[in-house]
């Protein structure tokens, strides 16, 4: 997201002085990079835009505490996954399928060994970036994981969250965290796994 199209110090001074105009641009020009942000999380287009309305309202009341010489967009970003998160830590109950992630791990039999075959996978992981249709797949992958697997996972390796970040804003133990990414590495990786072998 670039801020070229919008002159970064006049949204600064325009929100701090709640200039109306400055507002107006401000919406419109952010409003769909955030709500994309904030639906990759809640994958529901009327959640997301409750959520949206909120962190527009959120960034302006916290626009005196943003350190101008950094890029505002990154800023941005990161209030409405923290505000998206919230949200979703007290509604998921209501809004969250219940899914068993053992259900579509690979299985062990008792001597350790896996009971279905076992799909080799050794691409480069830039290829997946690289072809659109293994990017949608992936993301397909990711977006069908639960609430408690798919946004840790997204905060680790989407967004560059420390264990220690994902820990707090989720209000779970480090280990817990660990172990939930993990699990969502390998299920992501086994959905891949199909997928590569659907392709020989």
């Amino acid at each position: 997201m670039k801020t070229k199209e919008l002159d970064q110090q006049k949204i600064v001074e325009g929100l701090k002085a709640l200039d109306a105009g400055v507002i107006d641009d401000f919406v419109d020009h952010y409003s769909r990079p955030l709500f994309g942000v904030i639906l990759n999380y809640t994958k529901n287009p009327s959640d997301a835009e409750e959520i949206l309305q909120d962190t527009l309202l959120k960034i302006i009341r916290k626009i005196e505490t943003f350190r101008e010489e950094s890029d505002i967009w990154p800023w941005m970003r990161r209030i409405a996954i923290n505000n998206g998160i919230m949200w979703l830590r007290k509604h998921r109950a209501k809004q969250e399928r219940t899914m068993q992630l053992d259900d579509m791990m690979p299985r062990f039999s008792r001597d350790g060994e896996f009971d279905n075959p076992v799909y080799g996978w050794s691409v480069d992981p830039e290829e997946v970036y690289l072809n659109s249709e293994l990017a949608g797949e992936l993301y397909d992958a990711v977006q069908s994981l639960p609430f408690e697997y798919r946004v840790p996972l997204a905060l680790k390796d989407i967004e560059g969250y420390s264990i220690k970040q994902i820990s707090s804003l989720l209000g779970l133990k480090e280990p817990t965290t660990k172990t939930r990414i993990h699990r969502a590495r390998l299920f992501v990786r086994e959905r891949l796994a199909h997928y590569f072998e659907g392709k020989r």
